[in-house]
């Protein structure tokens, strides 16, 4: 619990409060991944079937937890952006990170990449 709480104020600058409480995000990462390792280890893909994540109980849990994946990043990111600090690529390098309110690598991505950032590919690109 602790070093996701760790991840999560060093990648997103969110704390995940994990380690006192039952946090609803780390619970859809965790239900994500199961669902993900018993995909790898099912030969038949039922979930491609159409109409199948409206069917099957763990199909709809999995939808469920995806969104609530995608509702997090998406305010993170949009916070990102809303207090995107312009300056240039030498003063971002020199920048002192141990001095900054928010030291994240979303903040740092969005202040490099520029507010046009496409929030689909940060998403992507923070996910992996």
């Amino acid at each position: 619990s602790v070093a996701l709480d760790i991840i999560g104020k060093s990648v997103f600058n969110y704390d995940f409060g994990s380690v006192t409480k039952e946090s609803p995000v780390i619970k859809a990462v965790y239900s994500a991944l199961v669902e993900t390792e018993h995909r790898s280890m099912t030969p038949a893909p039922y979930w491609k079937i159409p109409g199948a994540n409206f069917v099957v109980p763990r199909l709809r849990k999995f939808q469920s937890n995806l969104k609530t994946l995608d509702d997090t990043l998406n305010e993170l990111i949009g916070i990102a952006k809303d207090t995107r600090q312009v300056e240039d690529i030498e003063e971002l390098e020199n920048r002192d990170y141990a001095n900054v309110k928010d030291p994240s690598l979303l903040r740092f991505l969005v202040d490099m990449r520029g507010a046009d950032i496409d929030n689909k590919q940060l998403r992507d690109d923070l996910m992996t």
